[in-house]
């Protein structure tokens, strides 16, 4: 078994390997208007939208004030099983967006604030999409609706809370050892924190624009609906882009709530040597984006919304048009009995990983 794992380990990414190649011959034009996509999303988007909540979450973390948010909501951390200082890198995760959890993790864990284990598990818990990108890109852009902003932004905040609940009581972590660093002076701590939020933003930009060359690359070669769902796991402001006109809006909620393999090699890539378990870490995607959708279910059974939101129609979609009761009341039955069926797999994965 170890010996068929260790080939697994090295076969795979030479199949990656060819197949990339193979793609980036035969798909040349995809993949060049891909990452011509890529590359102005990063300028016209996330640069604009997440680089400047990156430096101030550095600086907090750098210059010590960041105590002064871990303080007055440290037992939302506490509720996850996490010390107090992991409240920065929630509250900042659900500020700033999916990277700037793992970002603020990073640096928690680098100032000797979190331990190896409180570190990896605040990593699993601490990603979210945040305001910028639900509301104004989703919410404003794509569906042009206020309304269905608000109920996917409520959705996520509601999918990260009880996403840590059930991970705080499955993972066990241990305090840090005593060597947290004094804080940076003023300048220094701005210095540094310029330099962490450049660094991770270029990495996050490659990220982005190699899972947009590769979601043209699939778009050529599958069928639209294929394509549409495929981007939405890789990519999720692509998948955004071609599905939430398309789908009801809890569907919408739960690509939101999963984030795409893009968005989870950018927060892989920025946690450095904090030693996560990846496949655990992949697995509370999951669990989160059935939450999300889930909770965006039942908020449309209390507030009405348009049928401009899921097609042409602009009549009004009452409760039992978007969602009934024993829907509802099933939705939730098997996202529970999904959740409890997990449990025992999320144990079994946190034991190998130690």
């Amino acid at each position: 078994m170890n010996i068929l794992f260790r080939k697994g380990k090295i076969i795979l990414p030479l199949a990656v390997t060819v197949t990339g190649i193979y793609t980036a011959i035969r798909h040349s034009e995809a993949c060049a208007r891909g990452i011509g996509k890529g590359l102005s999303f990063c300028t016209s988007v996330l640069i604009p939208s997440l680089f400047l909540f990156m430096v101030l979450a550095a600086y907090l973390i750098k210059s010590g004030a960041a105590s002064l948010i871990a303080k007055p909501f440290g037992w939302v951390a506490r509720l996850m099983g996490l010390p107090h200082d992991a409240a920065t890198a929630l509250m900042m995760a659900l500020i700033g967006g999916y990277p700037i959890g793992a970002g603020c993790t990073a640096l928690l864990h680098e100032e000797g604030q979190l331990s190896d284990s409180e570190a990896a598990k605040t990593a699993c818990i601490a990603v979210a999409a945040g305001p910028g990108f639900v509301i104004n890109f989703v919410g404003r852009s794509l569906l042009r609706s206020r309304q269905a902003a608000d109920l996917l932004l409520l959705s996520q905040i509601a999918a990260l809370l009880i996403t840590g609940m059930i991970l705080g009581r499955v993972i066990r972590c241990s305090p840090p050892p005593r060597r947290r660093r004094l804080p940076a002076d003023g300048a220094g701590a701005l210095v540094g924190a310029v330099r962490s939020a450049a660094d991770a933003t270029l990495s996050m930009c490659a990220t982005v624009v190699l899972f947009a060359a590769i979601v043209e690359a699939v778009a050529e070669v599958a069928d639209s609906g294929t394509a549409d769902i495929l981007s939405a796991f890789l990519e999720v402001t692509t998948g955004c882009s071609r599905l939430s006109t398309r789908v009801p809006l809890y569907l919408t909620a739960f690509f939101i709530g999963f984030g795409g393999v893009s968005v989870h090699c950018q927060i892989l890539a920025s946690l450095k040597d904090i030693p996560i378990n990846k496949p655990l870490f992949f697995l509370a995607r999951i669990i989160q984006g059935i939450i999300a959708m889930g909770a965006a279910y039942i908020f449309l059974m209390i507030v009405p919304m348009k049928t401009a939101v899921f097609s042409s129609s602009a009549a009004p979609l009452s409760a039992d048009r978007s969602a009934t009761y024993a829907g509802s009341g099933a939705l939730i039955l098997a996202a529970l009995c999904f959740i409890g069926s997990v449990s025992s797999r999320i144990r079994r994965l946190k034991q190998c990983a130690e």
